[in-house]
């Protein structure tokens, strides 16, 4: 599910709204998602917030109705600056600058794709390790080897 092509650790945005179209146009163009999925993300995240506060680190992982993905994908990107989002469950405000846009094809893997992501972000050395990839290959060669 991870692709080189989809990682950007230094996106240049002030909101949410803007990181959306930024992913939505990336995931877009690269054929994994269709059109509808920008309005999507926007319907559901405002609903189901995907906001979630670790240990170590706070992350959201929007995602959208699989009708609107082409094919399974895992965006991972960063932002330069925190951007505000809401909590999942009690949509309490938090701040991030850590992505994951999650395109899942097949609702049955959802639930064991968010437990080794829920299970990854909760682990001290994981996080560590995460936080310090400064380049696409190099987050990609470490969500390959940590996560599938």
């Amino acid at each position: 599910m991870f692709c080189e092509d989809l990682i950007d650790l230094s996106i240049d945005v002030n909101d949410e709204q803007e990181l959306f179209d930024f992913v939505g146009m990336i995931t877009y163009k690269k054929g994994v998602s269709r059109l509808g999925y920008i309005s999507s993300l926007e319907k559901r995240e405002s609903a189901y917030p995907t906001g979630l506060q670790f240990p170590m680190i706070t992350l959201a992982l929007p995602h959208v109705d699989s009708k609107y993905v082409n094919k399974p994908f895992i965006f991972v990107c960063k932002t330069k600056k925190n951007l505000k989002i809401k909590q999942m469950g009690d949509s309490k405000d938090l701040k991030t600058n850590y992505f994951l846009f999650l395109g899942i094809k097949n609702g049955k893997d959802q639930p064991k794709l968010l437990a080794n992501l829920m299970q990854s972000f909760q682990n001290e050395n994981f996080v560590k390790e995460f936080v310090k990839q400064d380049s696409k290959c190099e987050m990609y060669s470490f969500l390959v080897k940590n996560i599938i």
